[in-house]
């Protein structure tokens, strides 16, 4: 393949390059975690320049350019909506996995607590930001990264480069999905965890009940928030459990918006 690439002429080399860096640029810059707000700018546009140098050679070979000006904008459209398809999928995860801490912040009194969050910028609750640094540094430490890298370059097989316009129609249907996702996740991770802030809730309001004259609303709030650290413990270890489970599913979702968004080709 590095031989067939040597052979094209420049002109064509930057325009296949063209075509790749766009939808790797779609890619890298929603993803949560090539995509953060903690990194420069020109980090992320250099990481996506890396990414689509190393991926050119391997689907060079199959792309085959457009004519005039009303292929290249099909084209270019195309390829960037496939990325940020993408990306919305394993936005529409992560953002599930900080919505189970958000639940389990509003049963154990941890709602209260906003921090600035590095990733996003914008106001998070400690337990979502704690949450949401665990698995990012999990999903690191499991090269779950280098699957999504994989997913890309295999997305070249199930949608080539064509003159395609993405098929919007599909634009509310992936919403949905999206949505769902992001529900089944939230319910699924915090499941564990909100059993046991409902259990501390339930044992409080019997005890309050048979004593009267215990004050339940100051024995009750440091018993909820040793009950919410304990829970925060369940759903990190929840999440840790379910890794994989989460890698695969970025994958997945992933490849049925690309196909969504895919168009006639």
């Amino acid at each position: 393949m590095i031989e067939a690439l040597v052979q094209l002429d420049p002109s064509g080399w930057m325009a296949r390059f063209a075509l790749v860096f766009a939808r790797i640029f779609g890619m890298v810059f929603f993803l949560p975690i090539f995509g953060s707000e903690v990194l420069p700018v020109r980090m992320r546009l250099g990481l996506a320049i890396a990414l689509a140098l190393v991926m050119l050679p391997i689907v060079a070979p199959g792309i085959v350019l457009p004519h005039g000006v009303a292929g290249w904008v099909a084209v270019g459209a195309r390829e960037l909506a496939i990325g940020l398809g993408f990306g919305i999928a394993a936005k529409a995860i992560f953002a599930g996995i900080e919505a189970a801490a958000g639940l389990i912040a509003g049963q154990s009194g941890f709602a209260l607590a906003n921090m600035v969050d590095p990733f996003s910028g914008d106001q998070a609750l400690a337990p979502a930001l704690f949450q949401n640094m665990i698995v990012i540094a999990l999903f690191l430490a499991a090269d779950l990264h280098h699957l999504i890298i994989q997913a890309m370059r295999a997305s070249y097989d199930v949608v080539p480069t064509a003159a395609a316009l993405p098929d919007l129609s599909a634009f509310a249907s992936i919403a949905s999905n999206a949505g769902t996702r992001l529900f089944t996740i939230a319910a699924t991770l915090a499941g564990p965890a909100l059993i046991v802030t409902f259990s501390i809730d339930l044992l409080l309001a019997m005890v309050g009940r048979a004593m009267t004259q215990v004050p339940i609303l100051l024995v009750g709030y440091p018993v909820k928030m040793a009950g919410g650290l304990l829970a925060m413990g369940l759903l990190a270890t929840t999440t840790g459990a379910m890794l994989g489970w989460i890698g695969r599913t970025v994958v997945s979702d992933g490849m049925l918006i690309v196909n969504a968004l895919a168009g006639g080709g």
